[in-house]
């Protein structure tokens, strides 16, 4: 995988809310309702919507041309047992792909994610975990599939992606992955996941939660999700300067087991930590350079974990 030059990381929203992709939304019956998501990611913008009726929608613009294959994930997930069967589904009904603008059109519902409610309390982080554990036991079938061997393929990309972008910063990813490496790279199961489940992808509304964001959908062990949602809570606190704490994680396991103790998270939680934590620094590098400094940091979380687990 070729390393994306710098200046492509951080595309210009106001580049994706152009006069061209406003008229092709508007051709379709859609009108901006309000100003993008504070939440959005530096490559990819998320826009509210509303037709002429007055129902409310979401249009997600990709950068990378990845709205079909995101468009595809979203009506396997609805067909399946965590969509439209599913009371209330565990995700947004998907309403098209628009091919000219690489936009995905989804329906908007109440509420907001969990990231702008403050750090997840027990109730919200049992109210994620019991959607995430249902996706694990649905039909759904990913495209794609990420066996430990291939999470560690994609962990090798990262590390030279890293080093390409930020020379400095590559040994203490390159260490974590060769760590990762001397490891006997094992799944137990592999089974419907998210591939970001964090609290900028759990949508708390009134009356249901739904999981958003589903172009990293795949077929994983599913201590994958569960870590990536305590890491990234990890580091979230550390970005805010706090004393870094693993309590979500611990409180995510102890429900998930809880639900699905045939899962047995532990003997793998460590190897998916650590992946979780070179993910999230490869995306700092390559969309918030600003936070690069925390890449060591990650890095030397990620080796303790390691040991730890070992």
């Amino acid at each position: 995988m070729s390393s994306p030059a710098k200046e492509s990381t951080r595309p210009d929203p106001s580049r994706r809310l152009s006069p061209a992709v406003l008229a092709a939304l508007r051709t379709r019956g859609y009108l901006p309702d309000g100003e993008p998501f504070a939440t959005e990611t530096p490559d990819r913008t998320t826009l509210p919507l509303i037709s002429a009726s007055g129902r409310r929608f979401v249009a997600k613009l990709f950068s990378a041309g990845d709205a079909e294959s995101c468009w595809k994930n979203m009506l396997e997930l609805w067909n399946s047992s965590f969509g439209k069967s599913r009371q209330p589904a565990g995700l947004p009904r998907p309403v098209e792909y628009i091919d000219s603008i690489d936009a995905l059109i989804v329906e908007r519902l109440p509420g907001r994610v969990l990231l702008e409610l403050g750090e997840p309390d027990t109730n919200a982080i049992e109210g994620a975990i019991q959607l995430v554990a249902d996706l694990h036991e649905s039909d759904a079938r990913p495209a794609r599939r990420r066996t430990a061997e291939r999470i560690l393929r994609s962990l090798r990309r990262k590390a030279e992606r890293v080093s390409a972008n930020a020379p400095a910063l590559a040994p203490p990813i390159r260490a974590v992955v060769e760590a990762l490496e001397s490891l006997p790279a094992k799944d137990r199961e592999l089974v419907p996941c998210h591939g970001d489940f964090s609290p900028r992808n759990v949508l708390v509304g009134p009356e249901r939660c739904a999981l958003i964001d589903w172009d990293r959908f795949q077929l994983a062990d599913p201590a994958r999700d569960v870590a990536c949602f305590g890491a990234w809570c990890w580091v979230e606190g550390v970005r805010r300067r706090e004393p870094p704490s693993w309590v979500v994680l611990e409180r995510a396991v102890s429900t998930y087991e809880t639900l699905r103790p045939e899962a047995r998270l532990g003997e793998r939680l460590g190897f998916h930590v650590a992946a979780a934590l070179v993910r999230i620094a490869d995306d700092l590098v390559l969309l918030c350079p600003e936070e690069s400094r925390l890449v060591p940091l990650l890095a030397e979380e990620a080796l303790r974990r390691l040991a730890e687990a070992g």
